[in-house]
């Protein structure tokens, strides 16, 4: 006996024994949720992951960039106090290595970033769930502006 065929007979049983009488929705419609809606015909595939506590790769994609966009504020943030105490101080050739590493740092994790957003705008089952990327260039130049705005710089 093949494995459908199996399954099917036992469905017929429980529900000759009336193991499916009573259930919570019975005879009413299925209220999908939006992103059950999105993922059309994989709906129910979809529904039991999302019940396991478990997403398509896309939407741990997008998980991952929300992490990945909090730790790039962070980076951000330790750069201008890097440029302040520098100010501060007044001794830019004793912090210029320390400011010098924040801003590759942040300029290593903000391509990173770009680079799974670009993935997460390929691999995002519709046109409407796709999310700008940051502009690295733009980013890099304010930080590099932060720099140079910084009063006396020698």
């Amino acid at each position: 006996m093949s494995f459908e065929k199996l399954i099917e007979r036992r469905i017929r049983d429980a529900v000759a024994e009336g193991a499916f009488d009573n259930l919570k929705g019975t005879g009413q419609p299925l209220h999908l949720s939006d992103a059950e809606n999105l993922a059309g015909e994989n709906w129910l595939g979809y529904k039991i992951l999302q019940n396991g506590d478990l997403l398509p790769d896309w939407l741990m994609l997008a998980k991952e960039i929300e992490v990945d966009r909090e730790r790039l504020a962070a980076l951000d943030a330790r750069h201008a106090d890097a440029v302040a105490l520098a100010a501060s101080s007044g001794d830019w050739p004793a912090h210029a290595a320390s400011i010098q590493r924040r801003r590759d740092a942040f300029e290593q994790a903000a391509c990173d970033l770009r680079c799974k957003q670009d993935r997460y705008n390929q691999s995002a089952p519709s046109m409407h769930l796709e999310r700008a990327g940051i502009w690295v260039e733009h980013h890099l130049a304010r930080l590099d502006a932060r720099l140079h705005g910084a009063p006396d710089q020698s």
